[in-house]
């Protein structure tokens, strides 16, 4: 069952799609914009500012200030949308997984299943994450403890889809498929400054592993066009 859902360039496809339709589906709940500017950050994506969050006062920024008119709207935007969420960590962490699990049917390696496990656990952490971010929600006025949590899972999540990236760079390179490979590579690299100033590299760090994950699909569907049969492959 596993190799069938998960196992081959076409579930890799599939679930690719899948990913790319769920993350865009998000713009139908979350606010576009912060409610004004962070001093200091280059982060613009609301969801991404509430992620990051390490202080209350932050959530004024994101949300806007108690009287804020917009208030109310934006924290049930974000609400909507990180219920929402947790159909996305069940499609992208399947999106991984069969993308390793593909890779280990090509190569006969069957070790690269450990690597689409990454992706799974990294849906994992991003549960518990999002549990903080309701919390959070749900008492606006008292939500220091959760803060202080927040980053552990968040950074446990973005860290481990950033070298699945990486290893997936890897797995191109024993395909021989070199300019795929060398862009997987951006999101381990990306991670490092990303994980060290979040407000300043955070954002870009994400959309590295935005831009592996789009060239993962990419090849899946490169691999299901040249070969009909690719779920046997």
């Amino acid at each position: 069952m596993l190799r069938a859902g998960w196992g081959s360039w076409r579930a890799c496809l599939l679930w690719g799609i899948a990913t790319v339709v769920v993350s865009q589906s998000f713009g139908f709940f979350v606010p576009a914009t912060l409610a004004h500017a962070i001093p200091g950050s280059t982060v613009t994506n609301p969801v991404l500012a509430f992620e990051f969050a390490t202080r209350p006062g932050q959530l004024d920024a994101i949300f806007g200030a108690v009287g804020d008119p917009l208030r109310s709207a934006r924290i049930a935007g974000i609400i909507a949308g990180n219920r929402f969420d947790y159909l996305f960590m069940v499609v992208y962490g399947s999106f991984v997984l069969a993308f390793f699990g593909a890779t280990a049917r090509t190569t006969g390696n069957q070790r690269w299943w450990l690597a689409g496990v990454l992706g799974p656990v990294a849906a994992a952490s991003d549960a518990i994450e999002n549990a903080l971010l309701l919390s959070i929600n749900a008492d606006m006025a008292a939500p220091a403890p959760e803060l202080a949590w927040l980053p552990l899972f968040v950074w446990t999540k973005f860290i481990l889809l950033a070298l699945d990236c990486g290893l997936a760079g890897i797995a191109l390179l024993r395909m021989r498929a070199w300019l795929p490979a060398v862009t997987c590579f951006v999101a381990p690299i990306a991670i490092v400054p990303g994980l060290l100033r979040p407000w300043k590299w955070g954002q870009p760090a994400v959309s590295a592993i935005a831009l592996g994950w789009l060239v993962m699909v990419l090849w899946a569907a490169w691999r299901v066009w040249r070969n009909p049969r690719a779920q046997r492959t």
